[in-house]
Formats: C-alpha cells, structure tokens, sequence
C-alpha cells in the first residue's frame, strides 16, 4: 500500500527530468506493485516529442490534464480538464501529438511497460487480447464543461452542497474517479473519519482547510489508505478536487 500523505504541495516540488523535455513530479507510489500518481509537464520547445507507434500497457492507465492540449490520435483531443482512462491492454497512440506545453495527472495501477504495436489493425481503441475490461474505457474531453454532474445536499461527507461528477468507474467494486466541486460554506462535522477504501485528492481550483491548520492550496495532493484517520475539513470559498477512491467512502467517526 502506498504511504499516507496528508498533505504535499506539488508546487514547492522541483521538476525532475526524466527524458528530453519530459518532466516529472512524484506524487505517491507503491513500493510493492509500483502503482503509482505523478505530475508530468511535457515540453516540445525542449525536446520532447510524442510516440509514433501504438502501443499497451499491461497497467491500467489514468490521465488528467491540469494545463495545455494532447492527443492520441490527432482526433480527439484532450484540454485542461480532460480525462481518459485507459484499462491495462487497451490499444492506443495511434498518432499521439502534443502541440504545445502540457501538464498532466497520471495515475498508473503498477510498473509501466510498453508493449508496441507497429501495424495495428484499426485507429481506435480497442483490445490487444480481445479481453473485455474489468474497468471500462472512459474519455471526457472537457470534463469541467460535461453533462453527468450531481448536486448533493451535505455531499462528500460534509455539510452544504457539493456538485460531483463520475470520471470513470469499476461497476462491480466503486472504484474509481470523480471530480468533487465543494461549494463555498462547505465543512465536515468536528472530528476525525476513517474510510474502509483509500482516498486520493488533487486540489485543481481554491482551497480546503483541514482541522488541524493545514490549509491545502491549488495543487495540494492527498493519499489516505484505508483505516488511516482523517481531520474533518471545510471549504469556505469552495474548491474542485480530482478524487480517486477504492470503493465507496463510508466516512466513520472515530472521534
């Protein structure tokens, strides 16, 4: 299981150059399966050029763009906002493009290998093994903008509105990711919770302040495993969160 961090500001983190204009930030990973969040900054002006050969994963691969425009397959493209979900063994990069500088969230379920395919037999996603997905392929071009938004009075365990959309989902476990719009005034009940399911945050717009004086900005990243105590927290000019979460939260008092 990966580490608990309650709180790290991505923004006082420094770049770590992976590959020519290839940048990383190391958010949280599993020392066991290698599973693992990171924040990429791709750069063309320094070098970096996308992959011209479709390929898989035998991970389940996640990405949301923070800033920027990338593609993969010159057809769809994906802004800030922008969400593709790209179950372990999907076929893609067909003709992937990165036109300009662009910052990405990618969440990957174990080591990332690559697996090309120079000749594929069809331009669009599809299986390498012919095998359905245990989690189905999810692409949200603009997510902010699309329909499927839920407003939920005392939603996300707290007090006040929230407005939630669903990213993409395990049908059978709850697993999954979502975005959470915390609606100013929002807080949770005085104490601590506890969740049975990890729950993994991003901080995309405002802030969230926790009870115990942390104030998490634009940028600040979240892992707690399951059973780990949480401080209540709340919102008083509303923040979006990127969330990912093992099952569905139970939010228990432990207070």
């Amino acid at each position: 299981m990966r580490p608990h961090i309650p709180a790290l500001d991505t923004a006082a983190m420094p770049w770590a150059e992976r590959n020519k204009g290839i940048y990383s930030k190391m958010l949280s990973q599993d020392p066991e399966t290698g599973a693992r969040t990171a924040l990429q900054r791709l750069v063309p002006e320094a070098g970096y050029t996308p992959p011209t050969v479709a390929h898989f994963h035998h991970a389940d691969e996640e990405i949301l763009v923070v800033k920027g425009l990338l593609s993969f397959d010159s057809r769809d493209w994906l802004g800030p906002r922008g969400y593709v979900f790209h179950p372990a063994e999907t076929v893609h990069g067909f003709k992937s493009a990165v036109p300009e500088e662009s910052w990405f969230i990618s969440r990957v379920s174990k080591e990332l290998d690559f697996n090309y395919v120079p000749e594929p037999p069809q331009t669009t996603y599809y299986s390498a093994y012919n095998r359905p997905p245990k989690r189905e392929i999810s692409v949200v071009k603009q997510a902010v903008d699309a329909g499927g938004w839920v407003d939920e009075r005392d939603g996300y365990g707290g007090r006040g509105w929230t407005r939630q959309l669903v990213l993409g989902r395990n049908s059978q476990t709850g697993e999954g990711s979502h975005f959470i719009r915390l609606l100013p005034g929002w807080e949770m009940p005085k104490g601590d919770f506890v969740h049975d399911v990890y729950n993994e945050s991003f901080v995309l717009e405002g802030e969230v302040q926790l009870a115990d004086g942390t104030l998490r900005k634009t940028g600040s990243y979240s892992f707690i495993p399951p059973g780990i105590a949480q401080p209540s927290a709340r919102s008083p000019k509303g923040a979006l969160l990127y969330v990912n979460v093992g099952g569905p939260l139970d939010f228990r008092s432990v207070s």
